[in-house]
Order: structure tokens, then C-alpha cells, then sequence
């Protein structure tokens, strides 16, 4: 196969893996919210007249956990943390200790770009500066036998759950399947690779599910899931490695999307409509893209073919040399485009939103004002709405528009996963006499490992 190993290594170090200070600022954003849950807790108490005590221990989860956060552009990073309280701290029902937690922080917390939110399975906190923090609930109480229990409180019920059970889980797949295995060093085989090959093939794959704005693919803990089940190592190239994963990957949701939870037999990730159609889509991009890997093994491969097939994988300007195209200033074209962000329609304004910014959370209202230079009334404003992605072909809603008097503000809110273009246009005697364009990127609804 065409040696793009280098290349790869390059692209891994430089545009996927997680530099070790922004993991360390992720860590201190991380302690600074614990600290905020802690102080928000008394405030509230003391508000109440009561006295609101806070966790007694804390568990990192998901990506941070397991060391598979990935760059990602525009700083949309989520981290995922456990905090767990005594049974007697914390409300009986499992929807009250959410929503504690959740009033707890709206006491300490600012910057939103969304209040927190107390969710089915933890509360979220959105934040301007580009990344969200999601607070998974527990309470440890101990039995009858004097066995220490913890619990999840997800939706309405107290769940039994270890909160490490599937990092840990996941730590020992990545400890005896990477190269150098038992059975390599039984056999003397020469090991060329770094250590912890199938973490780095969890990245390369969960890069691939992001390498498009508008797809809407599973969640890290469904794609680690589905990797660590079909991997297939390679003591000599991680390239090689990589592509016979995604192979397998592609052979295994052709015979079933169907994925099960590796630390808890009894539940099903795909359970749910939305998780089925997103491994579903996972599959069909799958069987679109991965086929163009095959020049790799043809003996005439030329290095650009090589770097071209890699791109339909990654669609990354390394692969191709290019730089990203700068979005045009607005002002130049004589008309600036304000968007600002509002909790609800036609509600308080809260934060200004320029053009490109990290991504936003669904279900934040945007109003958008033009402001032409040079143009003198009488003029309307015509808006039209370019949304991209799975989720907004499948309801019908890439595009519509509507025509405004100049006094009217346009207002619309996020709704589908993309990087999502408003265009404006004045128009005048009938004529478009001024245009520019404002792009909003929307995250995913809820992100996991």
C-alpha cells in the first residue's frame, strides 16, 4: 500500500490530536466550573435558608477521560464530567438533583451562550468562549449489606452506574489490542508503531465524522464503541491500520447498525430513532468514501492520488495544499449584517455574534439587522437562509426567504447541525443593489465521548 505514513503522523501531531496546553485549559475551564457548582450550591442555600451541600468527588468522562478530544476548529470543545454527591445532599428524585444542580450554576455561572440546561442525563453549560461543560449527575449510598452503591440520575430514575466503567473499559482495549499484543511478542514481531495505535485509530475515525460540518454522525462513545470492535492493527504503519478499520468498520454497519453498550449488556446505544439514523448515515458515508481508499494499493499510485484519497477521508486543506477561503468583509460590499443572540424571539439581546464564530448550541434565537451604506429609502431586505446537513434535508428546510421592510429585523433561531449561511440583500426598483452573507455554525444537539 502507498506509504502515507509520515504524512498521516503529521497531520495527526499538527491537526487532530489535542495539544497538551489547550487539554490543560480545558482542565482549568473544568475546575473553575466545579468550583462555580460548589459556591452556586451555597448561594442557593443561603438564598433558601437552608444549607445546600456540594459533591464529594468528581470523575472525569468522555473524550477528556480517555485522551481521544480531538482539535477541533472554531474551539467547540465539550468536556464531560461526573460529580457525585451522598444520597442525603442531594433531592430523592432524580429530576430534582438535575435541576439543582442546573439553579446552582445559573448562581455562579456567566458568559452563557445558552442558561444550563438540566437535560435527561446531565446538565449543560454553554459557554461563549467555545466550549460546553455537561454535569452528569450521581449520589453514593450504601445498602443493606453496607455495599457502597452509585447511581445515575438519568431521566426520571436513579440507575446504578459506575461513572469510570467505560473509560476503564476503554483503557484496557486500547492496553491489549495496540501493537506490541501478547500474541506479536510471543511471536517476535517486530514492532515499528507508537504505543496505543487503536486511541490513535479512534481519533483518526472521529475526525473523519467531523470532517463535514453538516453531517450529523453518532457520538464519540458510539464511534470508540464501533472502532475498538472492528479494529484492526498493524504493528509496522498506523496508515495501513486506519484503513483496514475503516474497511472493516463499513463491512460491519452493512450487516447491522445495531451497537450495544460494552459495560452494560442490557442497553443498546442505538436504541432511540436519532441514534439508528445516525449510524445509518455513518454507514452510507462510509460506502461513499471509503472506496476511494483503494488507489492506495494499486502499484501506479502517485503521491497526489494518494493525498487526494486521504482528502475524500478527511477533507482537510493539509491533504491538499489550499488554504481556507477567507469570508468576505461585509463592509466592503457596502452593507454590514449585525446578528445577535436572544434566549427567546424577539426577547432580550444577551451577546453579539459575528460571522464564522464557534459553534452554537440548538435552540438559541438570532436576530439579524442590515445596515446598507449608501442606499436611500425606498428599499426592502430580502434574507434567505442556506442551512446545510443531514438533519435540515431531512425535514426539507435547506433553504427559504423572506422580504422585509428596512425597520423589520429578521429573526430565526439554531435548529440544524452545519455551518449554516444567512445572505442579505437590499433591494431597490427591484434590483439587488447590496449583498453580503453572515455564517452561523450549529453543534450537535448532545455530544458524547
Amino acid at each position: 500500500m502507498y506509504d502515507a505514513s509520515k504524512q498521516l503522523e503529521a497531520f495527526y501531531q499538527n491537526h487532530v490530536r489535542l495539544s497538551a496546553q489547550l487539554r490543560n485549559d480545558l482542565g482549568s475551564y473544568r475546575d473553575l466550573n466545579l468550583a462555580r457548582l460548589t459556591a452556586g450550591l451555597k448561594a442557593l442555600g443561603d438564598k433558601k435558608k437552608v444549607v445546600y451541600k456540594t459533591y464529594v468527588d468528581s470523575k472525569n468522562q468522555g473524550s477528556y477521560a480517555v485522551h481521544t478530544l480531538n482539535q477541533c476548529e472554531h474551539t467547540d470543545y465539550d468536556i464531560d464530567v461526573a460529580v457525585i454527591f451522598e444520597s442525603g445532599d442531594i433531592p430523592a428524585k432524580a429530576s430534582d438533583a438535575r435541576i439543582r444542580v442546573r439553579d446552582a450554576l445559573l448562581e455562579k455561572c456567566s458568559n452563557f451562550t445558552k442558561e444550563p440546561e438540566a437535560r435527561k442525563n446531565a446538565v449543560t453549560v454553554w459557554y461563549a468562549d467555545g466550549y460546553h461543560i455537561d454535569f452528569a449527575v450521581y449520589r453514593r449510598r450504601t445498602d443493606w449489606l453496607g455495599n457502597h452503591v452509585i447511581e445515575h440520575a438519568g431521566g426520571d430514575d436513579w440507575t446504578a452506574r459506575d461513572p469510570m466503567a467505560y473509560t476503564n473499559w476503554f483503557n484496557k482495549q486500547v492496553d491489549t489490542k495496540s501493537p506490541p499484543t501478547m500474541l506479536e511478542a510471543v511471536l517476535g514481531t517486530q514492532v515499528a508503531v507508537e504505543k496505543g495505535q487503536l486511541r490513535r485509530i479512534v481519533r483518526f475515525v472521529k475526525a473523519f465524522a467531523r470532517s463535514r460540518s453538516g453531517w450529523a454522525l453518532p457520538g464519540g462513545i458510539i464511534i470508540t464503541t464501533l472502532v475498538c470492535e472492528v479494529y484492526k492493527s498493524n504493528a509496522t504503519r498506523d496508515d495501513i491500520a486506519l484503513v483496514d478499520t475503516l474497511k472493516a468498520l463499513l463491512a460491519r454497519l452493512q450487516a447491522t447498525t445495531d451497537v450495544q453498550n460494552p459495560v452494560d449488556s442490557t442497553t443498546w446505544f442505538t436504541s432511540s430513532d436519532r441514534r439508528k439514523l445516525e449510524v445509518e448515515r455513518l454507514r452510507d458515508v462510509l460506502a461513499d468514501k471509503v472506496p476511494n481508499l483503494d488507489i492506495l494499493r494499486k502499484p501506479q499510485c502517485s503521491p497526489s492520488q494518494a493525498y487526494q484519497a486521504w482528502n475524500t477521508i478527511f477533507h482537510h486543506s493539509y491533504w491538499t495544499g489550499a488554504r481556507n477561503a477567507m469570508v468576505q468583509s461585509a463592509a466592503a460590499n457596502g452593507l454590514t449584517i449585525e446578528c445577535a443572540l436572544a434566549r427567546s424571539k424577539e426577547g432580550k439581546i444577551y451577546q453579539k455574534h459575528a460571522s464564522n464564530s464557534p459553534a452554537l448550541p440548538k435552540g438559541v434565537h438570532l436576530r439579524f439587522t442590515a445596515n446598507p451604506i449608501g442606499v436611500s429609502l425606498p428599499y426592502t431586505v430580502r434574507w434567505t437562509v442556506l442551512n446545510e446537513g443531514d438533519e435540515a434535508r431531512e425535514v426539507g428546510q435547506l433553504t427559504h426567504n423572506s422580504l422585509l421592510e428596512p425597520t423589520n429585523p429578521y429573526w430565526t433561531s439554531t435548529a440544524f447541525k452545519g455551518r449554516h449561511t444567512m445572505v442579505c440583500e437590499i433591494v431597490k426598483d427591484g434590483q439587488t443593489v447590496r449583498k453580503a452573507e453572515h455564517v452561523v455554525r450549529i453543534g450537535p444537539g448532545r455530544r458524547y465521548i
